[in-house]
């Protein structure tokens, strides 16, 4: 879709459907909404929708981050600890390394 070709509240009401679809557990939704409307939000000249859409990006830029840092503490976290866990952390793996942890 080209933005240019859309009203400003059409806009709008797009990047506000992405910033909350983020919260349904897909952030890859925030970080569309962030490459997709940063240009709209901060490059453009002023438009009255203007402000609402750089507030919708800048928070789905910082709920993109909170989740990256979450998940890459998950990941560390797991990568570390699975041996530990036993019986659990076998139960969490999608597949079970060979070999001796």
């Amino acid at each position: 879709m080209n933005l240019e070709r859309v009203s400003n509240e059409d806009k709008l009401e797009l990047c506000r459907k992405y910033y909350l679809g983020g919260f349904a557990l897909l952030p890859f939704l925030w970080l569309v909404n962030v490459v997709w409307f940063f240009r709209e939000a901060f490059v453009v000249p002023p438009y009255g929708e203007q402000p609402l859409i750089r507030s919708y990006v800048r928070r789905s830029a910082v709920g993109l981050g909170v989740w990256g840092v979450g998940l890459g503490a998950w990941l560390g976290l797991f990568q570390t600890q699975r041996a530990r866990w036993g019986a659990w952390g076998d139960f969490l793996a999608f597949t079970l390394p060979l070999g001796t942890p």
